[in-house]
């Protein structure tokens, strides 16, 4: 076997420390003796890929510290760590002082809104048949007339005064026009009659001023039942207000349950109950003002002592935001006093998690190409012969003073429940690549200490050594930073022989 070692050394076109390399003949029979082949350099697609520590931690949007709304004594667990839950079942039941006061004080108000509504409905149709009723005496309708039309409607004590005026306002015109023909026949002196005129001014004006005050004051009476309805829904929606604060329904009750299971929708964002909204149904008749009252009064009370019956009024419940597992539960038993700043449960939704990875300030050029939406790839050492996949959701953009990093998120599934937060992982992003890459076979690399080379054919039996910048290999293929140009050949089958003859070269002195 010939040897040669080419008295001009050839520098390589792309270097990784500027060295010169010598060139290796071997002819093609020696080739064909060793096996060797070699490969083209190819134009890969694949993306950078930047390594980086990160542990898994909790999916933050599914992820909570659940604690009491109102400081009481537990009343009954029911939920342990381990435990899967849906959203809206039971945890725990707590006896609270505040949380009675406020549901009480929601049933008062419910009792005076409905007097409220029941005033204001009184006095809208006391207003509009008071109005209808001067409507008709301006026009000089009958009293028989009158009194048909209002027989069953409710005009309450303006009836009676109107009328009254209304009749003696009417006697007073028939006597002026009779006195008017006697004073015409000289059968009454003039002072008689101006007597009985001065009586019909009178009743006229008496009757004028009243038809005025008595309009005036329904209508007054009318504003004022409105405004005190307002009030009073004010004061309900703000009883109803407190109780979803504490997270217990608006209307005051507790949602039904089988065991430790809600079975109604109960997340303290349902609407108020019938009876506390706002009535804008028309007017009921008058005949039916006084029942209703007394039914909507009696259901109200109905339902307070219904529910005060079968619960506490302070005890209220805990419930499960979400589908989830119960990660943490304090020590608490029955009888145990908690207050807001307890953090009786910690439960998170597990089908997903985070990775948290923390890149170094010198590797912020490749994270630049990453966005919402790269890919990642991460092992565990739990795991080690499987590898996860996730997306990136934030790359991060403040740096760590002390570590120098900054932390990268990704989101990754996690459906048979492999991956626990706090777990440590090794993450490989993904980041695009502007231009693209060089890649060649892995097998064509070699080392040599902390080295990395191959062997590029550059004639038919001409090999020089060179230096390469490798990134880690993917598969059977492996990408160069540094070192090698697109049209390059190397050396992937029998370069090991080469590697042995140049070291016989070098310990020869050549």
């Amino acid at each position: 076997m010939r040897v040669q070692v080419d008295s001009k050394p050839a520098e390589s076109e792309v270097h990784g420390k500027g060295a010169r390399n010598s060139e290796i003949l071997f002819s093609e029979e020696q080739q064909k003796v060793v096996g060797l082949r070699t490969a083209k350099v190819m134009a890969g697609t694949v993306p950078h890929v930047l390594s980086a520590p990160g542990q898994v931690a909790p999916n933050e949007s599914q992820y909570a510290y659940i604690t009491p709304r109102a400081a009481g004594v537990v009343r009954t667990v029911n939920a342990y760590v381990g435990q899967f839950v849906h959203a809206g079942d039971l945890l725990a039941t707590i006896d609270s002082p505040v949380v009675g006061e406020a549901r009480l004080e929601l049933y008062t108000r419910l009792q005076e809104l409905e007097i409220a509504r029941a005033q204001a409905d009184w006095e809208e149709m006391v207003y509009r048949n008071t109005n209808e009723l001067i409507g008709l005496l301006r026009k000089g309708e009958s009293p028989e007339v009158i009194q048909s039309r209002f027989t069953d409607r409710a005009v309450g004590d303006d009836r009676e005064r109107l009328m009254t005026a209304y009749a003696q306002y009417r006697l007073a015109i028939a006597t002026v026009e009779r006195n008017r023909e006697l004073n015409a026949q000289k059968l009454i002196t003039p002072k008689q009659f101006q007597e009985v005129t001065a009586g019909y001014e009178v009743a006229h004006a008496t009757y004028q001023s009243l038809m005025d005050q008595t309009g005036f004051e329904a209508k007054l009476a009318n504003t004022r039942a409105r405004q005190a309805k307002r009030q009073a829904e004010t004061a309900v929606r703000t009883a109803e207000e407190r109780l979803r604060i504490f997270g217990v329904k608006p209307d005051g009750t507790e949602p039904e349950g089988e065991g430790a299971k809600v079975v109604d929708t109960a997340d303290g964002t349902l609407p108020a109950p019938e009876d506390s909204k706002v009535d804008e149904s028309p007017v009921v008749t008058d005949t039916k003002v006084e029942n209703q009252v007394a039914v909507k009064s009696v259901g109200v009370s109905h339902e307070a002592g219904k529910n005060s019956r079968e619960a506490p009024v302070s005890t209220y419940s805990i419930r499960a935001p979400f589908d989830g597992t119960i990660l943490d539960r304090e020590m608490i038993v029955p009888g145990v006093a908690v207050d807001i700043t307890h953090r009786i449960f910690t439960m998170a939704n597990l089908s997903s998690v985070w990775i948290e990875a923390s890149v170094h300030e010198g590797d912020f050029d490749l994270l630049a190409s990453s966005h919402e939406g790269s890919e990642i790839r991460f092992r565990s050492p739990a795991y080690r012969d499987r590898e996860f996949e996730g997306t990136v959701i934030y790359s991060g953009d403040l740096v760590d003073e002390k570590s120098r990093s900054i932390k990268l998120l990704a989101k990754a599934m996690n459906p048979d429940r492999l991956l626990k937060p706090g777990m440590f992982v090794e993450v490989e992003i993904l980041s695009p690549r502007k231009k693209a890459a060089v890649q060649i076979p892995a097998s064509a690399l070699l080392d040599e200490g902390n080295r990395t080379f191959v062997f590029v054919k550059t004639s038919a039996d001409r090999f020089v050594r060179r230096e390469v910048d490798a990134e880690p290999p993917r598969g059977d293929l492996v990408t160069i930073r540094r070192g090698l140009a697109m049209g390059d050949e190397v050396v992937i089958a029998g370069e090991y022989k080469l590697k042995a003859l140049s070291v016989q070269l070098a310990s020869a002195g050549h």
